[in-house]
C-alpha cells in the first residue's frame, strides 16, 4: 500500500513539474547593418554597435534614441 501511494505521489510531482515548464517562445529576427555586404536596417529601425568585423552592427526598433549597452 505504501509503495503505491509513493509511486502515485512521485508521478504527480513529475506531471506537475512538466505542466509548470513554460512553453518555448518563438525567436525574434536579428537584423545586422554596416557589414561587409553593405546591409542596412529595415524601415523603422536604427543601426547600433558594437560593430563586429564580418558581421557589422545590430538594428534596433525605433529611428531615434540611445543604443542599448551591450
Amino acid at each position: 500500500m505504501k509503495f503505491s501511494i509513493l509511486s502515485f505521489v512521485t508521478t504527480l510531482a513529475f506531471v506537475s513539474q512538466a505542466l509548470a515548464t513554460p512553453a518555448p517562445q518563438g525567436s525574434t529576427t536579428v537584423y545586422h547593418c554596416n557589414g561587409p555586404s553593405g546591409e542596412t536596417c529595415p524601415t523603422g529601425y536604427r543601426c547600433c554597435g558594437p560593430l563586429l568585423v564580418g558581421v557589422g552592427g545590430t538594428c534596433y526598433l525605433g529611428t531615434t534614441g540611445i543604443c542599448p549597452d551591450l
